[in-house]
């Protein structure tokens, strides 16, 4: 009997594959060929589910951020106030364990890339305009009218992505300390929401263009 084949199943291994590729070597590692075998697939069954190059990265990009946005909301479903949601969901932001690490690496690598590429630029302000509309729907309840919330959560995004980044790239003999440090700035600037605009401006944190996370479907 020919060998039954899970395509959905095929095609996520790619999708993975490229991240590990991405986070370890860099995007121009991530060619059709090294991704393949990174899957421990040949090039033409990998090109079977992705045409070139460009639509495995696009893919590898939404699904990134569709996982995390996935994430983040399972988390939330969980807390018990709004305050508390905030909370879950910008800690999930971040690179905090071995999982978010490998997103903002793969993240990192595509912002560069995406200067000079409309297709990753247009796929990349979809998804960060989906991430802001997350943070709006969950800064409202603590703030007082929507330019306020609007606001907040454009601070709050970039005080993530200027985290996020700083984690990404952190040397491992001082990324607990500097987690600790970002947990500690994040609850300090959801504390402050309602009593004080801007939330961060005490944090003094370098901001980062707002690219993050999506919310799930």
């Amino acid at each position: 009997m020919p060998k039954v084949v899970n395509h959905e199943e095929q095609r996520a291994g790619f999708v993975t594959a490229s991240w590990e590729v991405i986070a370890e070597e860099g995007l121009g590692a991530a060619t059709l060929r090294r991704v393949a075998a990174a899957a421990g697939m040949t090039t033409g069954a990998l090109t079977h589910y992705f045409s070139d190059r460009e639509a495995l990265l696009v893919e590898a990009l939404r699904t990134a951020h569709f996982a995390a946005g996935a994430r983040m909301l399972r988390a939330a479903a969980t807390a018990e106030s709004d305050r508390a949601k905030l909370s879950t969901v910008l800690h999930e932001a971040l690179p905090l364990d071995a999982v978010r690490l490998r997103e903002w690496r793969v993240w990192l690598a595509f912002w560069g890339e995406a200067v000079g590429n409309p297709r990753l630029r247009r796929e990349n302000e979809e998804r960060v305009a989906e991430w802001r509309d997350l943070l709006e729907t969950l800064v409202a309840p603590l703030v007082e009218g929507a330019a306020s919330s609007e606001a907040a959560s454009a601070e709050l995004l970039s005080l993530i992505d200027g985290l996020g980044v700083r984690l990404a790239l952190a040397p491992r003999a001082t990324i607990a300390r500097e987690r600790a440090s970002a947990r500690s700035i994040i609850e300090h600037a959801i504390a402050r929401l309602g009593r004080h605009s801007p939330v961060c401006a005490e944090a003094n944190e370098p901001r980062a263009s707002s690219v993050v996370m999506r919310n799930a479907k």
